[in-house]
């Protein structure tokens, strides 16, 4: 089918012609459309049966330009093609946690999935302070299974090669290259600084040699490593929650490149809510805030076990191993703990890229733009800058979160 764009005139009309859609309505006969505005990227519906609000469906389509942007900015529809791609691998690895799929199109860069109008995204409910007991467990689980289904440890060589070949995202990729590694490090018209941030601190970012070569680093890292099939943009804003479930989602970035950069994503973004929270003296704030340390310190210890049980399960089941055989019987665990350490520092890094970018690049993030007083908001970004250098610079030498965390409650002090 050729690609047109779908509107709020002629969705319903679409959707009336796919029985795949059709069935999770009593009846298509009084549905009604409603836009969602918000979304950057992407054009996004809601549709739903008058008679049955419980009935409902969500449609995403990717034009072939930057939506908020219009016409002027093309890109590729490529990006709706590597999100379904994505979808399809998570929902066989771990499908409790990915929306459910109920049709898909290359060709028009359609998804039409699961509505999940009973959850919230996750960045709206940690600004509110909302205590989410599976957090930790869930997200870990997300991790482990999605990292290592995808990689070398789980493929053949050559599935494994050929699952690399197949989800090259390079419009995406490039978008992360520029404004994650690129731009924010650099003076770039398209940054956004608060005017009250100090010039010393933005200059401790972009003209330090260390700070940048070591950015460069973790750029070439994230260029060059295609260690798992990520899903490429894992910030809180890619989780919706409730109490019961969680749920990852827009998987639009998805890429084969190393395993730290979808965990970096995410606990970076959580050190930014951290230091939201802990500038407040209150009984509530001290609280919460304790409760995210635990639960960043919770989501690596987790994803760290589950990985390695996947990854011993899966050795003994099979005849051979991916370092041959262990004459040694220790040579196994030496292995996979040095991986394993690798991949923390890797998040550290990107965690700490993440954190940078969302303060001088031109991506802000709600938890620190809810703050109308900018000298506030200033003290926290100095906080949130001077955790992610040290972290930067220093990931090789963190054995554990636990000090990672105690840096972040030492420098929300100073």
């Amino acid at each position: 089918m050729e690609y047109y764009q779908l509107t709020p005139i002629n969705l319903v009309t679409y959707l009336q012609s796919l029985p795949e859609v059709c069935q999770k309505f009593s009846s298509v006969d009084n549905l009604e459309v409603q836009e969602i505005l918000d979304g950057n990227m992407n054009y996004a519906f809601v549709v739903s049966n008058k008679l049955d609000v419980n009935q409902s469906v969500f449609v995403k389509q990717a034009p072939p330009y930057i939506k908020v942007l219009g016409e002027q900015w093309p890109l590729s529809r490529q990006r709706m093609t590597a999100e379904i791609q994505a979808l399809n691998y998570q929902s066989s690895v771990c499908p409790e946690m990915v929306p459910e799929v109920y049709y898909q199109s290359e060709s028009l860069s359609v998804l039409i999935m699961q509505n999940l109008s009973k959850h919230t995204i996750l960045r709206t409910e940690l600004i509110q302070a909302r205590y989410l007991p599976r957090l930790a467990e869930d997200l870990s689980t997300f991790l482990a299974e999605t990292l290592f289904y995808s990689s070398d440890f789980a493929l053949r060589s050559a599935d494994k090669k050929a699952m690399v070949s197949k989800s090259a995202n390079l419009d995406m990729c490039l978008i992360t290259e520029d404004f994650v590694f690129t731009y924010p490090f650099e003076h770039h018209e398209m940054n956004a600084y608060n005017p009250a941030l100090s010039q010393s601190v933005i200059n401790s970012i972009q003209k330090s040699p260390d700070v940048r070569a070591h950015v460069a680093q973790m750029k070439y890292i994230f260029m060059n490593q295609p260690e798992a099939l990520l899903h490429g943009d894992l910030h809180t804003s890619s989780v919706m929650v409730n109490v019961q479930q969680t749920f990852v989602i827009d998987p639009e970035f998805s890429f084969a490149g190393p395993m730290g950069f979808d965990i970096g994503a995410l606990i970076g973004n959580l050190y930014l809510n951290y230091f939201s929270h802990a500038h407040n003296s209150s009984a509530e704030s001290v609280n919460y805030s304790h409760w995210l340390l635990q639960t960043i310190d919770d989501l690596w210890y987790k994803f760290e076990a589950k990985f390695l049980s996947l990854w011993s399960e899966h050795e003994q089941s099979l005849a051979s191993t991916f370092m041959g055989k262990d004459l040694s019987g220790d040579s196994h665990q030496a292995f996979r703990h040095l991986f394993l350490q690798q991949v923390l520092s890797d998040t550290l890094g990107f965690a700490a890229c993440k954190i940078i970018r969302r303060i001088l690049g031109v991506a802000k993030v709600a938890d620190f733009m809810q703050f109308e007083d900018q000298k506030l908001r200033a003290k926290l970004e100095t906080q949130a800058l001077n955790m992610a250098k040290t972290m930067l610079l220093n990931r090789q030498s963190y054995t554990n979160i636990a000090d990672v965390n105690k840096l972040a409650e030492e420098t929300r002090l100073i």
